[in-house]
C-alpha cells in the first residue's frame, strides 16, 4: 500500500489550498461534514455519507463492516492513517478527503492516530 503516500501527494496538490477541507459547521449542510477536533471519521460513502464510525483516541487496529469511501478531519488537525494495523505503512492526512480513492484507501485502513508533532528545526550554529 505503499501507493498511499505517492497517490496522497498527488491528491494534496490536486485540492489546492482550499482542498476539500470542510468548515467546522452543523451536519445538517449538504456535503460539509461536523467535525470535532482530535476526531477523525471515516465514511461508508464518497462526500460524507452514509454511515460513519469516529475514531477519538489511536486505534492500533481498524475495522468498519463497510468500504470506507471518505475520510473527514477538522480543520488544523492532522492525523496518521495506515494501510496496516499497529500504525505501518502510513501517510500523514491534513484535511478531509471526499474520496478515499484519492489517497489509495481501497475499502479499509489498519490503524490511525493523531499524527506526531514534527520537531522544530534546529537552529543553524554559528562556527
Amino acid at each position: 500500500m505503499k501507493k498511499i503516500a505517492s497517490t496522497l501527494a498527488l491528491a494534496i496538490l490536486a485540492l489546492g489550498p482550499a482542498g476539500a477541507q470542510p468548515q467546522s459547521t452543523p451536519r445538517a449542510t449538504p456535503g460539509v461534514p461536523h467535525t470535532e477536533h482530535t476526531w477523525l471519521t471515516l465514511y461508508k460513502d464518497t462526500n460524507y455519507n452514509g454511515e460513519d464510525q469516529t475514531i477519538e483516541t489511536p486505534s492500533s487496529t481498524v475495522h468498519t463492516d463497510w468500504p470506507i469511501r471518505s475520510l473527514a478531519i477538522h480543520p488544523g488537525d492532522r492525523w496518521q492513517i495506515c494501510a496496516r494495523a499497529r500504525f505501518r505503512d502510513c501517510i500523514i492526512l491534513d484535511r478531509s478527503v471526499p474520496d478515499a480513492h484519492m489517497i489509495g484507501v481501497e475499502n479499509q485502513i489498519g490503524s490511525a492516530r493523531l499524527a506526531p508533532d514534527t520537531p522544530a528545526a534546529a537552529p543553524a550554529q554559528p562556527h
